[in-house]
């Protein structure tokens, strides 16, 4: 099974790091300035789960060939238009499993890749790039979770699967994997908008006076949300949640305000818009929501 790795980041050289070394032959989709970096210094992940470094499998998108049966988008959201335009030959039946935030990008795959076999995807980790380009990952917490959208693709989505039951990280295969998407959404649009807004992590502003009622309500605007589009939200999931978005002493924060401390880009159009634009829609009301996304607004056009 040969699998296709789109970039080498905190997340997709994290996992595409693990696989390799369980010996899943992988190889890392990436821009010429990367690959030349990883041919230098090598593929480094330093994580609480074990140390691992070797010169991974390169290529860039001009010698990209359709041989891969399983190909993981791991880029950011914003990045996925400008990699579609590109020529990208994927062969018939290749399994295609977007970790990217929110959900829009879907439909965005699947017109690009009618032939393919498209699948939900979900990484739980907490990571990032040094300054050397070294993926370092914080905690226990390192997992993968995906599912089939058509109940003919399971049987292909099992042997990856397999495939992967042997390497360093918690793999979840999934029978409802458009529920794990939006939950995940609610989530990490909740934790991005208020860590966004108020430039602090879960717990300092659950320990304001009313942090709480905020993050409460901006988490009841998006479950809405998901509900509007007869989406079954998981009642217990979501207490879980509330638990967590609740906790005075939580040092919890998003990659969105990472970003922005590093003065790069953010997926704010992709977390908070797409899902603006639904509520729009379906005339749900989201006062909170709406606020996280001029604050992340007038940030973008702080960049240019």
């Amino acid at each position: 099974m040969r699998v296709l790795v789109l970039g080498a980041g905190a997340v997709g050289g994290y996992f595409g790091g693990r696989m390799a070394e369980a010996g899943i032959d992988v190889t890392f989709l990436v821009r010429e300035k990367k690959k030349r970096k990883l041919e230098k210094k090598g593929l480094v992940i330093k994580s609480p789960k074990g140390y691992f470094a070797a010169s991974p499998k390169l290529v860039t998108i001009d010698k990209l060939e359709s041989i891969y049966d399983v190909i993981l988008f791991t880029n950011k959201a914003y990045d996925l238009d400008e990699i579609l335009q590109s020529p990208f030959p994927v062969k018939d039946g290749a399994i295609i499993i977007p970790l990217l935030n929110g959900y829009a990008h879907m439909e965005k795959l699947r017109n690009k890749f009618p032939n393919s076999r498209l699948f939900g995807g979900i990484a739980h980790i907490f990571s990032t790039l040094n300054d050397e380009g070294e993926i370092h990952h914080f905690n226990d917490i390192h997992s993968l979770t995906f599912g089939h959208l058509s109940k003919g693709n399971e049987q292909h989505g099992r042997k990856f699967f397999d495939a992967c039951s042997s390497a360093n990280f918690s793999i979840k295969y999934s029978d409802n994997i458009t529920v794990d998407l939006w939950q995940k959404w609610v989530l990490i649009t909740t934790v991005a908008g208020a860590t966004t807004l108020f430039n602090a992590n879960i717990g300092e502003i659950a320990s304001t006076e009313h942090g709480i009622s905020f993050i409460t309500n901006l988490h009841d605007e998006c479950i809405n949300i998901a509900k509007s589009e007869k989406i079954q939200v998981n009642d217990h999931d979501l207490e879980q949640q509330r638990h967590f978005l609740s906790d005075k002493e939580s040092t919890w924060n998003s990659s969105m305000r990472r970003d922005m401390v590093n003065n790069s880009k953010i997926e704010c159009t992709h977390i908070f818009l797409e899902l603006i634009k639904i509520a729009d829609k379906n005339s749900i009301l989201c006062p909170s929501l709406k606020t996280a996304m001029i604050n992340g607004e007038i940030y973008m056009q702080s960049l240019l």
